[in-house]
C-alpha cells in the first residue's frame, strides 16, 4: 500500500511539475515592419522581450500568454527569434521577407488540380502546369498590407497548397555591394515612395514602371530601342540601389545614342510638370556645349525640390572637355564620376572640379531589353547607383531639399586618395546612413 502512494505521488508532482517553456509564431513568415503574434507555453507575456536576428523588436501588445511584435530591421532569410519572460527564454525561428515583391505571390498545387476561389485581395495572373516538376504554379496578384499573413491564409485553403514570395533576386553588381547598398536595404530602406525619372534611350518593360512618355516618337511608349539598352541598363542599376523606388521612364534619345538637347529640355520639364511626389532625375548623358536652356529646365526641377544626378562624362582620355549637364553649378546637381572594380578613377573618366562624387561604373552587371544581362561600363553607370542612393535618403527624409541631399551625401562619401577633379568628395557610401 505505501509503495501505491508513493507511485501516486510521483505521479501527481510529474503532472502538475512547470510546463516547458515553448513559443510559436502566426505567421511564421513576415516582411520588416509588420506584425507578428507570438503564443507562448509555460509563461506569461507581460513583461516579455524579443529579438528577431539579434535585433530587438518592438512589442505591440502583451495579454495572457500572447503577445504581439513588429519585425525589425534585419536582413530577409531565416531569423531566430528568442522571447525573454520571468521564466526564461523560448526561442524558435521566423522567416523574414526580404527582397520580394509586395504585389505578388506564387501558390504551388498539384498540376491538374483547379485552383479554389480566392480570398479578396487576389487575383490569379497566370497559371502554368510544369508537369517536369511535377506541380503547378500559379502567379497571384495581391492589393492588401500583411504580406506574411496572406502566405499564411492561401495555405489554409487547401492541405496541398504552398504558398512563397514572389523574391526578387538582382545580378549582383559590385557596385551595389561596394557602395553599402545592401546594409541600407538591412536598415529597411528601400526607395518607397519615390520615383527616380530616367531621362535616357527608353526602358524596357522588363523593368518595372511608371507611366512616361517618348520624346523621340511623342508618343507614351518609351521603348528602349538602343542596341544593349542603355536605359534599361541605368534603370535596373537604380531599382538594385532603392528596390521599391518607382520608375520614370522618359525617352530623349534614339535608337543610335543620340539625345537631342531640345528633347531633354522638354523631358526634364515634362517630369516636373507629372510628377507624382518626392522625384530624383537621372541624367546619364550629356555634351561639351552647354545648352542654357537646359540650365534653366534643370533649376525649375531644384526649385520644385527634385534632386538631379548627372554623368560627369567618359572623355578622360580626350582631354576631359567640361560635360553638360554635369558642369552646371547648380546645387543639388550631382555630377557622378566612375570607379574602376579597384576603386581607382576609371581611365576614361573625365576630370573636372565640377565633379562632385564618384560611384563604381566599371564591368557592371545590368540588364537588357527582353531581359538578358551584359557587363556595362561608363560614368552613365555611374550616375543610377546616386540616383538610387538620393532616393533611399529621400524615402527616409523626404524633407530633404536637393541641395541639402547633396551635402549629406558628401558628408558621408568614402574618402579616397585621389585629386577631387578626379572624385569629388569620394565614394558614395550607405554603409552607415541614411
Amino acid at each position: 500500500m505505501r509503495k501505491l502512494f508513493l507511485f501516486l505521488a510521483l505521479l501527481l508532482s510529474s503532472a502538475c511539475g512547470p510546463t516547458p517553456l515553448q513559443v510559436s509564431l502566426s505567421p511564421q513568415r513576415a516582411l520588416v515592419g509588420e506584425e507578428v503574434t507570438a503564443t507562448l507555453t509555460g509563461a506569461w507575456a507581460e513583461g516579455a522581450r524579443v529579438w528577431v536576428g539579434g535585433e530587438e523588436a518592438e512589442v505591440v501588445r502583451a495579454s495572457g500568454n500572447t503577445l504581439v511584435f513588429r519585425v525589425p530591421a534585419v536582413a530577409g532569410g531565416p531569423k531566430e527569434v528568442e522571447v525573454q519572460t520571468s521564466r526564461g527564454t523560448a526561442a524558435t525561428t521566423l522567416g523574414v521577407l526580404g527582397q520580394v515583391a509586395r504585389d505578388r505571390v506564387l501558390l504551388r498545387l498539384p498540376p491538374g488540380q483547379a485552383l479554389r476561389d480566392l480570398p479578396q485581395g487576389f487575383s490569379l495572373i497566370r497559371r502554368d502546369d510544369l508537369r517536369g516538376c511535377g506541380f503547378a504554379l500559379a502567379e497571384l496578384g495581391y492589393t492588401g498590407e500583411a504580406l506574411g499573413r496572406a502566405l499564411e491564409e492561401l495555405e489554409a485553403l487547401d492541405p496541398s497548397y504552398k504558398a512563397d514570395p514572389e523574391s526578387l533576386w538582382s545580378l549582383d553588381s559590385w557596385g551595389a555591394e561596394a557602395i553599402g547598398a545592401f546594409q541600407a536595404h538591412r536598415r529597411g530602406l528601400s526607395g518607397q515612395g519615390v520615383a527616380v525619372a530616367v531621362l535616357d534611350t527608353g526602358v524596357d518593360p522588363v523593368v518595372p514602371q511608371l507611366p512616361g512618355y517618348d520624346f523621340v516618337e511623342e508618343d507614351a511608349t518609351p521603348q528602349d530601342a538602343f542596341p544593349g539598352g542603355h536605359g534599361t541598363g541605368a534603370a535596373g542599376l537604380v531599382k538594385e540601389v532603392a528596390p521599391d523606388a518607382d520608375i520614370l521612364p522618359v525617352r530623349v534619345c534614339d535608337q543610335s545614342g543620340v539625345c537631342r538637347a531640345s528633347r531633354v529640355v522638354r523631358g526634364v520639364c515634362w517630369v516636373v510638370a507629372n510628377r507624382q511626389g518626392p522625384t530624383v532625375l537621372n541624367l546619364s548623358l550629356g555634351g561639351d556645349t552647354p545648352v542654357e536652356a537646359l540650365k534653366l529646365a534643370l533649376e525649375a526641377a531644384l526649385s520644385q525640390g527634385i534632386p538631379v544626378a548627372a554623368a560627369a562624362g567618359n572623355q578622360g582620355n580626350q582631354g576631359s572637355p567640361a560635360h553638360y549637364p554635369a558642369a552646371f553649378d547648380l546645387p543639388g546637381l550631382v555630377a557622378v564620376a566612375a570607379l574602376d572594380k579597384d576603386l581607382r578613377p576609371a581611365p576614361y573618366n573625365t576630370r573636372g572640379t565640377y565633379v562632385d562624387l564618384a560611384a563604381p561604373g566599371t564591368d557592371l552587371e545590368c540588364m537588357t531589353p527582353g531581359g538578358g544581362q551584359r557587363l556595362c561600363t561608363g560614368t552613365s553607370f555611374a550616375t543610377p547607383l546616386v540616383a538610387g542612393a538620393m532616393a533611399l535618403w529621400l524615402s527616409a527624409q523626404p524633407d530633404l531639399t536637393p541641395a541639402q541631399l547633396q551635402q549629406r551625401l558628401e558628408e558621408n562619401a568614402r574618402p579616397l586618395p585621389f585629386p577631387p577633379q578626379e572624385v569629388g568628395k569620394g565614394m558614395l557610401d550607405l554603409s552607415q546612413k541614411p
